[in-house]
């Protein structure tokens, strides 16, 4: 009989691995797997025992073949990446990986790249397969990729990317213009929780928008942020999102399987942007006109979910990211504190929502579900001097939808190319609101304040049974008005003797502070005669 015994794996020393390693994590926990020895192997005349042996690579013959790292795999960055390998979602994928890329380079600030290769079958990859995996990953064409680029008041750049895809992973970060100092490295690491937020929020099951941290990005220390990403869903979707904020605007366009949104917030006009009460006030108030379209229009709730959420952020927090470059000059046009109780203290902005339109009939695949909606405002300050201007603040709304619906409320709607499944109702929806606001000086004097507010809808309704068409009708409503604030504004501005009183001056203040809910945005009719 022949004896093969005590063959040793080819190891590395602890001190050759162990560099850095996180918090928490020992040098014996580290090096364990990786210099343990392999176990022995005896043969037989007549048959062969295998115990447990490891092969070459060293992993047992049947094991999946072992990760190929970029660099050792004993830093932050790596060990999360490690844990994270064995799941396959963007979500588990990049499941803490956004905040240690951030906080490794907030502490070490050196730049950092990494990736981890493994093969998708049993077969291990060769260096060719390796090497072109490995590109891909640091390159755009990953399946799934996270970019986020900082740039600071001081004139440097901090670009970090994150990828994803069956193979692997990879992580970059990089510093150009100069080294971090440590008040920029404290933000980039007060920044990590806000940036990992966003991305658990993106690659959710249910997508969400939570970017309120890199609105609120530290303005004397950074001038601009923006997050840019594409995840695979499926063999079929992808989606895709743009953010960037600054001093001057804040954008942000999303598409998916669902539909598209795109926003954007001009903020160099700050001379029109109220307090955070009013702003407060604004922000509800439009999120009740968003609720109402996604009913009116039966919009994917989801999707307007996410639409509420860009508005809200958006439109929010403005100061947090005015930098230190941008002038704080004082506007000869800007409104008075009187004249902002007439305004809707938001900066202008212009927001839209559009679905992916569905042909759910089969058997008339010309009715289309879908769903549009736009919102804005627009504001124009004009005149030659403080004493002769005028103010013009707009704002407008916009729905377009068309959907089915079953004949009676609880019926179960599935249409076929059978004509007793053709039993239904089919919804057109048109509706445009707007609301203007007019305010005029001439020589000093208030020569006009005034809000015209008008609302239209418009629904089409056809009803079919049995795959004909038996009833169609339109409803449609309107409603306008036009309301002046010129003796209520005149009051403030010249109080009589009642006003001077402490009654009469809490009753003043009382009705200025009531302006603002008069010149909102409304889109039913029925309200602007109430």
């Amino acid at each position: 009989m022949t004896g093969i015994s005590s063959i040793s794996a080819l190891t590395l020393s602890p001190s050759q691995l162990v560099g850095n390693l996180p918090a928490g994590v020992q040098p014996a926990e580290a090096t364990a797997a990786i210099s343990a020895p392999a176990s022995s192997v005896i043969l037989g005349q007549t048959n062969v025992v295998e115990i447990n042996t490891y092969n070459a690579r060293g992993a047992l013959p049947d094991a999946a073949p072992t990760p190929v790292w970029e660099r050792t795999p004993l830093d932050r960055v790596s060990f999360t990446m490690g844990g994270n390998l064995a799941s396959k979602s963007n979500s588990a994928r990049f499941a803490g990986l956004g905040a240690a890329l951030l906080m490794q380079l907030a502490d070490t600030k050196k730049d950092i790249s990494q990736t981890v290769v493994q093969s998708t079958g049993l077969k291990p990859l060769n260096a060719a397969e390796v090497a072109a995996a490995q590109t891909r990953l640091h390159s755009s064409n990953a399946d799934s990729t996270i970019s986020l680029t900082i740039k600071t008041a001081s004139g440097k750049t901090v670009t970090l990317s994150m990828a994803n895809q069956d193979s692997g992973m990879a992580v970059q970060a990089q510093v150009e213009g100069g080294d971090l100092t440590d008040e920029e490295s404290a933000a980039l690491a007060k920044m990590a929780n806000g940036f990992q937020t966003a991305i658990d929020g993106l690659t959710a099951e249910t997508p969400q928008l939570k970017l309120d941290a890199l609105t609120q990005f530290d303005s004397k220390v950074f001038s601009s942020v923006d997050l840019s990403t594409k995840l695979k869903l499926d063999d079929k979707n992808v989606q895709t999102l743009e953010f960037q904020s600054d001093g001057q605007q804040r954008s942000v366009r999303m598409s998916g399987p669902s539909g598209d949104l795109q926003m954007s917030v001009d903020l160099k006009n700050q001379a029109i942007v109220g307090n955070a009460t009013q702003q407060a006030k604004a922000i509800q108030s439009y999120l009740k006109q968003i609720d109402a379209a996604t009913a009116r229009g039966n919009a994917d709730r989801d999707l307007m979910s996410m639409f509420k959420d860009a508005f809200s952020t958006l439109n929010s927090n403005y100061a947090a990211t005015r930098t230190a470059s941008t002038p704080a000059t004082v506007d000869p046009l800007a409104p008075s504190a009187l004249d902002r109780n007439l305004l809707t203290g938001l900066a202008d902005f212009s927001a839209s929502v559009t679905q992916i339109p569905q042909a759910s009939n089969p058997m008339r695949p010309s009715e289309r579900d879908t769903f549009a909606y736009n919102l804005s405002q627009t504001t124009r300050l004009k005149g030659r001097d403080p004493q002769n201007r005028s103010i013009e603040q707009d704002q407008r709304s916009d729905l377009n939808a068309s959907y089915h619906r079953a004949l009676y409320a609880g019926q179960k709607l599935k249409l076929t190319n059978h004509a007793d499944s053709q039993n239904y109702l089919f919804y057109r929806v048109n509706d445009t609101a707007s609301s203007q606001t007019n305010i005029g000086y001439e020589k000093g004097e208030l020569t006009q304040a005034s809000v015209s507010q008008s609302a239209s809808q418009s629904t089409q309704i056809s009803k079919y049974v049995m795959g004909h068409l038996i009833e169609q009708k339109t409803l449609p409503v309107s409603s306008s008005k036009t309301q002046s604030f010129l003796d209520v504004l005149e009051r403030a501005l010249h109080p009589d003797s009642t006003d001077k009183t402490p009654s009469g001056a809490a009753r003043l203040k009382e009705i200025l502070a009531g302006l603002q809910d008069k010149i909102l945005l409304d889109s039913y009719p029925t309200k602007l005669n109430s």
